[in-house]
């Protein structure tokens, strides 16, 4: 019997070790690589003697090292994770040979000292890339459009919790701006849905062409669209509400048809007290500029 667990040590967990279908290795605990499986190189696309006697910071996303570092010093320290094999596990990404990045999920442990050996580190490491993607994916479907590609109203309230959150003494306000298209109806009555849905994707782009690097634009629903501007001075708000009635009145051109519409802007400054008053008064505003201009509703004007 004890022949046979002598056997099982030597022989079968080496070649579980070597044949493990994800990335292994073995580490001194300063975290120098001692050990890989074929499973790691193909991992990290590098050979495996390529790989002996370097670490993991090597191949790790600069800004993901800091936490890499952090849980390279929390396995270093015996004393700061009690048990007799403590595991530690997070998340990162690293750097491929051709510069590729790929996430990976890591899980090591310690292996305490004996009297055959010193403490090393066992690490375990799997490419979870798929499920970041889909994760991502899932989570840009939560905050946007799936129309327009612009943010919804859960990204932009999320926005406007922030610039409302750094309000100070000498903070420069922001603005929002409310806009709404006049007659989008009869786009749809006499064009069809797709073709309005191609008139609120070009007027898309073309608010996100106006907006910096910091604003916010989003779709509100139907033909509703908001642009949330932080750090703007207020005389340029009203610049910003012609540009974006500018871009509501540009032409859309749609299987040969030339779509014309104008809008509605109302704007306010981000001065309230969260974002579901900050957007009703943007939204107040936009409908007091209807009735105070004498809005009319034109119809869509189709180009022979």
């Amino acid at each position: 019997m004890l022949q046979d667990r002598a056997v099982l040590s030597s022989h079968h967990l080496l070649s579980a070790f070597e044949n493990a279908p994800v990335g292994m290795a073995v580490l001194t605990s300063a975290g120098v690589i001692t050990a890989c499986n074929a499973a790691m190189s193909r991992l990290l696309e590098r050979p495996v003697p390529d790989l002996i006697g370097g670490t993991f910071l090597q191949v790790t996303h600069p800004d993901d090292l800091d936490e890499a570092r952090r849980r390279c010093a929390l396995m270093q320290d015996p004393q700061a994770v009690p048990g007799v094999a403590p595991v530690v596990r997070h998340e990162c990404r690293f750097v491929l040979p051709d510069q590729r990045i790929i996430w990976v999920s890591v899980s090591t442990s310690r292996v305490a000292e004996t009297p055959e050996r010193s403490a090393h580190l066992i690490m375990h490491i799997e490419d979870v890339s798929d499920r970041k993607r889909l994760e991502a994916e899932l989570n840009h479907r939560a905050l946007h459009d799936p129309l327009t590609g612009l943010a919804n109203r859960a990204l932009l309230a999320e926005r406007m919790r922030e610039v409302l959150s750094r309000r100070g003494r000498h903070a420069r306000v922001g603005h929002l701006f409310y806009l709404d298209l006049d007659g989008f109806k009869a786009v749809n009555d006499r064009f069809g849905h797709v073709a309005g849905d191609a008139v609120l994707t070009q007027l898309a782009e073309r608010i996100l062409a106006l907006l910096r690097a910091g604003d916010v634009a989003a779709r509100l629903g139907g033909d509703e669209f908001a642009v949330l501007c932080d750090d703007t001075e207020q005389h340029h708000a009203g610049t910003i509400a012609e540009r974006l009635r500018m871009a509501a009145a540009e032409p859309s051109v749609v299987d040969g048809s030339t779509i014309r519409l104008s809008a509605t802007v109302g704007c306010c400054a981000t001065d309230h007290t969260d974002p579901t008053t900050l957007l009703r008064e943007a939204d107040r505003r936009m409908y007091e500029g209807k009735r105070r201009g004498g809005w009319t509703i034109p119809h869509p004007r189709r180009t022979p």
